[in-house]
């Protein structure tokens, strides 16, 4: 795999993103998912095309699928993968990789059981919900959030602040939480004591490693609602040049990368869908303009069971880095 550049210093994570970034963020965030300018790797153009937009370059073999879902699954409801999964590159933001379809209905299940109803419950992985909540983990009897009885709430940690309901809490106000190492996202960078981190779950880095070949330090884990976005930015702040790894679940999005002066890609993401940036799309500005509602599939829409129809309404994207070589 080709090196990525070095990263730009760690204050240009506090730059605006260039003006066609911008333009092309603007123009998708009401634009549907099959407009033309959007690319769908559902309906990609003929292989007969002159100067197709993606290109099926290589490929994550069956057995080596099969191993690293059904070690997650803990062999219990993962899928045999009976073919090669094909990786497209994309031709005109070299470096990034999209693999759709990746994940099996049973392995995205279970990697939201983990993120969800495990990780978001242990304190040591904070959300944004942390620095204005006194938000303790579930009481005793109740293995997540999702479980607590509707008339639960959180106290505000300001006093003029309102107390948090639990309703409210994973419907509206919950957007993001973060596995391993802790990003500060004020001043945009990690800890530099890593012995202070808390572990990454060993079954999570151990995916991750299977399927991309990278060592998973750190994960933000963002919750989307229909109508959200995710600003253009760079992801700059950690000190490895190994791949970026993202996985989508429920809703489907748009989303967009660009580097250099070209115009950038809008790319349809599905759920169990993984889009990987290395090389030069390694520091590439990307964003989300567009998550759009009524598209999480029929068989993903009443998870979990502890609170139906929440993943109706839900994109849920993992992303994983290597902070340190």
């Amino acid at each position: 795999m080709k090196t990525a550049p070095q990263p730009s210093p760690i204050s240009h994570a506090h730059h605006a993103p260039p003006a066609h970034i911008r333009a092309l963020h603007k123009a998708h965030q009401k634009s549907p998912l099959t407009a033309p300018t959007v690319l769908d790797f559902e309906n990609l153009p003929p292989n007969s095309s002159s100067s197709p937009p993606a290109i099926a370059t290589s490929t994550i073999s069956a057995s080596i699928a099969s191993a690293a879902f059904s070690a997650f699954c803990d062999g219990a409801d993962a899928t045999s993968v009976e073919s090669d999964i094909l990786i497209y590159k994309v031709a005109s933001v070299p470096g990034l990789e999209v693999i759709p379809n990746l994940f099996p209905p049973s392995v995205q299940k279970t990697l939201l059981r983990k993120l969800l109803l495990r990780d978001l419950s242990d304190p040591r992985h904070k959300t944004n919900l942390h620095a204005h909540y006194n938000l303790p983990p579930p009481s005793p009897g109740a293995r997540s959030y999702f479980e607590l009885p509707p008339e639960t709430t959180f106290r505000a940690l300001s006093t003029d602040g309102r107390d948090l309901p639990i309703d409210r809490m994973l419907d509206k106000k919950l957007r993001w939480v973060t596995l391993g190492g802790q990003y500060d996202w004020s001043l945009k960078k990690y800890p530099v004591d890593s012995s202070s981190l808390p572990k990454f779950p060993r079954d999570i880095r151990e995916l991750v490693g299977s399927l991309f070949g990278i060592t998973a330090q750190a994960a933000i884990v963002n919750i989307y609602s229909p109508g959200d976005t995710l600003a253009p930015h760079r992801d700059i702040s950690e000190a490895s040049s190994a791949s970026l790894v993202s996985v989508s679940l429920g809703c489907e999005a748009l989303f967009i990368a660009g580097v250099g002066e070209g115009e950038g890609v809008v790319v349809r993401v599905r759920s169990g869908d993984a889009v990987v940036m290395s090389g030069e799309a390694r520091w590439a500005w990307h964003s989300v303009p567009t998550v759009a509602a009524r598209t999480c599939p029929e068989w993903l829409q009443e998870w979990p069971e502890e609170r139906r129809c929440w993943m109706m309404g839900k994109r849920v994207n993992l992303n994983v880095r290597q902070m340190w070589d």
